[in-house]
């Protein structure tokens, strides 16, 4: 790869709510839906929450498909090393790709998780650029 990593970082951080629902748990006291701003160039960052990663789950081997890009405007994954509080690091629980900016549309990502008994759990969400989808 020849560009330099993008200056913007998304960050997402998967978890349930009381209501079972998978929310952005940046900010773990205001918890917000799974939302990508994908406005610019940028690294988007995926991560468990440390209350997945404590319950034993984790990200599947392949963690994230991107339907209908053809490699256009997302890169491959990249394994990052997390640790909650230092501890041991959590294996397969976050990862990054780079969102290259280079076509409109509307995508659906989904995110291949496994709860601790080795279920798939699968997140499909959509993604809009270009004609800028308000939150």
């Amino acid at each position: 790869m020849t560009e330099p990593t993008p200056g913007k970082v998304v960050e997402l951080v998967i978890g349930l709510d009381e209501n079972y629902c998978f929310m952005n748990f940046v900010d773990p006291r205001r918890p917000r839906r799974l939302f990508l701003d994908l406005t610019e160039r940028c690294e988007l960052v995926f991560t468990l929450s440390d209350q997945l990663i404590n319950a034993g789950w984790s990200f599947q081997r392949r963690p994230i498909e991107i339907h209908r890009d053809f490699g256009v405007n997302f890169s491959s994954y990249v394994w990052v090393p997390y640790s909650i509080d230092g501890g041991d690091p959590a294996p397969r629980s976050r990862f990054k790709i780079i969102y290259e900016d280079q076509r409109m549309g509307e995508y659906t990502y989904s995110l291949l998780m496994m709860d601790s008994r080795g279920q798939k759990i699968d997140l499909d969400p959509d993604i809009e650029n270009g004609a800028g989808r308000i939150p």
